[in-house]
């Protein structure tokens, strides 16, 4: 079995150290081994074409959007999901180390329309927060504020949006601050949106943000670094399995890093569905923690 190491170049001035320690680290593990450049988002297909039909452990090296992106390439596959948490955010990370033991787990995935995500997607001002290249990919600002500049920007400018959301045989219908439908526990570079959930459990825990005035949606948003914000009364927590999510007029949410476009949006857990190499170990000696 081989490891296939996508790393992602996009943005990054100088990713020779991270390779070297990658070799090195599979070198001392008698790992047999490849590290694949992926200089943009387009390449990760052309990529990963060469191993759709091997039988291979595909480790994404970057933040939530590379994860993102191979396990896009992966699903029905005989492949195997690993990861190098090397992004601005990397909450798959953060939720991976509180739910799963360490080595080879099963994974639920959740389809949206035509695509996965195994973290969270989000809607509504979180979504734009996400979304905002000017802010999360910026250089200028230290990646550990980027998330948090982005959240202070759209704050100040943020009108909520009409959804209609049909989950476990009810609709409900009206203005949004935001709602988020979470496989994982953290999104936002640390934010604690979904504390109960589970990777592998086949349920999704969907929160919906009412529409409020700005010094509520202030103190909502920093209660979610705790995870006290299951306390407002302005969130509502629904635990299922699948949901729909309806707009007026097409619009982004944000999926694990990745921007996606609709005005439906079908959202269904898949349990059991790949298959994930937990290797904490190797994570460690290649970040050298």
């Amino acid at each position: 079995m081989k490891y296939v190491f996508i790393l992602n170049k996009f943005g990054q001035k100088d990713t020779s150290k991270i390779e070297h320690d990658i070799a090195y680290a599979c070198i001392y593990n008698n790992y047999d081994f490849i590290i694949e450049n992926n200089s943009n988002a387009n390449t990760t297909h052309d990529i990963l074409n060469k191993y759709k039909y091997g039988n291979h452990i595909i480790y994404a090296v970057g933040g939530d959007g590379m994860i993102n992106r191979v396990l896009n390439e992966i699903v029905g596959t005989n492949n195997m999901l690993g990861y190098i948490p090397y992004g601005t955010g990397n909450d798959l990370d953060r939720s991976v180390k509180e739910s799963l033991k360490a080595g080879i787990q099963n994974l639920d995935i959740v389809k949206i329309n035509d695509k996965y995500y195994i973290n969270v997607a989000c809607f509504g001002i979180d979504a734009e927060i996400a979304n905002d290249d000017s802010f999360i990919h910026n250089n200028l600002i230290p990646s550990s504020q980027r998330y948090n500049a982005s959240v202070l920007y759209h704050f100040l400018k943020y009108n909520p949006k009409y959804f209609d959301v049909f989950v476990n045989d009810e609709l409900i219908k009206g203005n949004f601050t935001t709602i988020a439908v979470c496989n994982g526990k953290y999104y936002g570079g640390g934010y604690k949106i979904a504390p109960s959930a589970l990777l592998n459990d086949g349920l999704l825990d969907v929160y919906l943000v009412e529409e409020m005035k700005k010094l509520e949606m202030a103190k909502t948003i920093l209660s979610m670094k705790d995870a006290s914000h299951e306390k407002s009364k302005f969130v509502r927590k629904i635990s299922t399995n699948k949901i729909t999510i309806n707009s007026n007029y097409y619009m982004e949410c944000n999926i694990d890093g990745e921007s996606y476009i609709s005005n439906i949006f079908n959202i269904e857990v898949i349990p059991n569905a790949i298959k994930f190499d937990n290797n904490q170990e190797l994570i460690k000696r290649v970040l050298k923690k």
